[in-house]
């Protein structure tokens, strides 16, 4: 700690009785701004002393905001006024200055969403003297020392609170073993918190796509290998259950028989050999687990075969093309077999040839 840090914690370690007489011969010095001076020190005088610090209630219309070392008041603001509970809000951080007036030195933002409010008054955390350099050192470090709680510290106080999506994936996941650790490297471990919020937050479908993948995967006996519900796996998986409607029953249990013979890590090798022009991780396994699934498929060789003679003609392979061929072979082997039931023989020249003008 260099002696400008030490004389600003100087300065913010004055008692009450300190700070008063501070203002006081400040005021002394000069004759401008009296009724600004005047209410300053009537509200430090009503203040209230707690360990090193005296907390004051200001009239918000007293406080002020110096832009010079102040971010830009970001659009976040209203959002802060609309959800604003004064259990999660921190006392202001403020600062008399030589000029007589009340500075805001953190909590700008704060202070714009309480005008937004039409809140009077604002509990604050007082300091006589400062300059505008000081203040803005101080802005400039007040993280400094402070971790905040990583994603899966949240989780635990969620769930601890009973927040909605977080208790959703704490049931969902103890349906199947499984825990919620920020120990990636642990088995049985969901290490893809904040993917599975995202897909939590959305409709009732995506968490029944969910839960196939963790029931595919708990199947596979995936559970007692580690990192194997990570974010490539996983999102891979959902996005494959998400574009098949129908037939998961049946692809559940191809991907399942295919993935018991596998590890996370052999998977992700196979992936980057067949699809190594991709960077995404999850892209190459999402087109790998495609490929699986296609090959078996019980469908009619000759329709197998011009959909492949179609992909290898492609230059540059698309993500979708892969969902769009196993949809399209879908729906054919549907065709197949209720024409099989009619003893039906189909000509598929034709919609091949649509399909490829698609």
């Amino acid at each position: 700690m260099n002696h400008r840090q030490n004389e600003m914690r100087r300065e913010k370690l004055m008692t009450k009785d300190q700070m008063i007489e501070k203002m006081r011969k400040i005021n002394a010095k000069h004759k401008d701004n009296m009724e600004s001076r005047k209410n300053a020190l009537k509200t430090l005088m009503g203040g209230i002393p707690v360990g090193n610090k005296v907390f004051v209630l200001v009239p918000v219309e007293d406080l002020h905001i110096d832009e010079s070392y102040q971010r830009p008041v970001q659009n976040h603001v209203r959002t802060i006024a609309e959800e604003w509970d004064d259990m999660k809000c921190n006392p202001l951080k403020i600062n008399y200055r030589e000029d007589g007036n009340l500075y805001v030195w953190d909590g700008q933002h704060r202070l714009v969403a309480l005008k937004i409010m039409g809140i009077d008054y604002v509990l604050c955390v007082i300091t006589v003297g400062l300059t505008q350099k000081q203040e803005a050192a101080l802005f400039g470090c007040q993280g400094n020392g402070i971790k905040k709680p990583n994603p899966y510290d949240i989780y635990k106080a969620n769930v601890c609170s009973g927040e909605e999506i977080d208790s959703a994936i704490k049931g969902m996941c103890d349906k199947y073993g499984l825990s919620v650790d920020k120990n990636n490297k642990k088995a049985g471990n969901l290490s893809c918190l904040t993917l599975a919020r995202k897909i939590f937050e959305k409709v009732e479908e995506d968490r029944e796509y969910f839960e196939w993948v963790l029931e595919l995967l708990h199947k596979a006996r995936w559970n007692e290998l580690a990192q194997f519900h990570c974010h490539r796996v996983i999102n891979s998986l959902y996005e494959i259950r998400k574009v098949l409607a129908e037939d998961n029953e049946f692809i559940q249990s191809k991907l399942v028989s295919h993935l018991r013979k596998s590890t996370p890590d052999e998977l992700l090798i196979n992936a980057t050999v067949r699809y190594p022009q991709f960077k995404d991780e999850s892209k190459k396994i999402k087109l790998y687990l495609i490929d699986i699934i296609n090959c078996d498929m019980p469908i009619n060789n000759m329709i197998e075969k011009w959909v492949r003679m179609k992909f290898k003609r492609k230059t540059e392979i698309n993500c979708n093309e892969g969902l769009r061929r196993i949809v399209f072979l879908n729906l054919f082997r549907h065709i197949l077999s209720i024409l099989k039931a009619k003893r039906v023989q189909l000509i598929i020249i034709l919609p091949l040839r649509i399909y490829c003008c698609v």
